[in-house]
C-alpha cells in the first residue's frame, strides 16, 4: 500500500486538479486507488467529470455508498485534521498494509499545514504543487522550513499552469529546476482544454485526448508509478485494460511505419 499526500502552502495552485489526474494514472498502471478529500469544498468531483453537487461519501462510509469512477473510490472527510487516530484509521481499513496494490491520495488544503505535516510521518510520498507565479515561488524558503513549512524526504514538487510563452513563466520555471533539482517531479504546461473539460463536465482524455497537459499528466503519474514500484507497491498489471490504446502513440506508430514503406 501507498499514501500520497497532495499539498500545497498556495491555495489555487491546482492540488487537487493534479491529485484527480494522478489517481486515474495510477489506475491505468494497475493500482487500485482511493482519493481522499479533507475539504470543506472540493472540486474533487468535477475533476472526475461529475456534477459538483455530487456529495461523496464519508471513509468510513459502507461499499454499498461509495462514488466509484473509472475504478477510483472518491471519498471525503473533512474532520481528518481533527481525528488524533487517522493514521489508525487507515491502518484499519488496510491502507498501510506493506506489499499491495492499494493506493490511497489525501487531498489536503493548503490551510491544513498540522494536518499535512502529520501525513508525512506515514506517507511514501508528498507532492507538491506549485506555478510559476512570484508569489508562489517566494513562499518556498518557508516551504522547506522545518518549523513552518510541510516538507521531507518524501517531497517532490509539480509546476502546474506553465505557460512557456511567457518569459516570466519560462525564467520563473527555469530557477525552480535550478533550485529543486531531483525534487522537482515534473510540470504540467498551461492549456485551454483544462477549464473547457471542466466546463463542460467531460474528462480531460476524453474532451481533449491531444492535450499537451494531459501528456505533463500521464508523465507525472508514471514517474510516481515508477517511485511506489521501486518502494515494494507491486500494481497488478493483469488487470489493467491494454486494449486502451493511446491515440497518441498509436497515430505516431502509423506515421513511422509509413515512413519505414516509403523509404523501403
Amino acid at each position: 500500500m501507498a499514501l500520497i499526500v497532495c499539498h500545497s502552502p498556495k491555495g489555487g495552485t491546482g492540488t487537487t486538479f493534479v491529485a484527480a489526474h494522478l489517481a486515474q494514472g495510477l489506475v491505468a498502471q494497475g493500482a487500485e486507488v482511493t482519493v481522499l478529500t479533507t475539504a470543506t469544498f472540493d472540486p474533487l468531483p468535477l475533476h472526475f467529470a461529475l456534477p459538483p453537487a455530487t456529495r461523496l461519501p464519508s471513509l468510513l462510509a459502507p461499499a454499498d455508498q461509495a462514488v466509484v469512477v473509472n475504478g477510483i473510490d472518491l471519498r471525503k472527510m473533512t474532520r481528518a485534521e481533527h481525528e488524533p487516530d487517522f493514521a489508525a484509521m487507515i491502518g484499519d481499513l488496510g491502507f498501510l498494509e506493506a506489499g499491495n496494490e492499494r493506493v490511497m491520495i489525501v487531498d489536503v488544503p493548503s490551510g491544513q499545514l498540522g494536518f499535512a505535516r502529520s501525513l508525512l510521518e506515514i506517507a511514501q510520498l508528498h507532492l507538491c504543487t506549485l506555478t510559476a507565479a512570484p508569489e508562489c515561488l517566494s513562499m518556498i524558503p518557508r516551504l522547506i522550513d522545518g518549523e513552518d513549512g510541510v516538507w521531507g524526504a518524501q517531497s517532490m514538487l509539480v509546476l502546474n499552469r506553465l505557460d512557456e510563452t511567457r518569459r516570466l513563466s519560462r525564467h520563473s520555471a527555469a530557477f525552480l529546476r535550478e533550485l529543486a533539482g531531483s525534487r522537482l517531479l515534473g510540470r504540467v504546461r498551461l492549456d485551454e482544454a483544462v477549464p473547457e473539460a471542466g466546463a463542460m463536465l467531460q474528462p480531460l482524455d476524453r474532451y481533449a485526448p491531444t492535450s499537451a497537459a494531459l501528456t505533463d499528466l500521464v508523465q507525472i503519474a508514471q514517474a510516481v508509478g515508477v517511485r511506489l514500484e521501486a518502494e515494494g507497491v507491486a500494481f497488478d498489471t493483469s488487470a489493467v485494460d491494454t486494449s486502451a490504446v493511446d491515440t497518441r502513440q498509436a497515430a505516431a506508430d502509423v506515421r513511422q511505419s509509413a515512413k519505414q514503406s516509403r523509404v523501403a
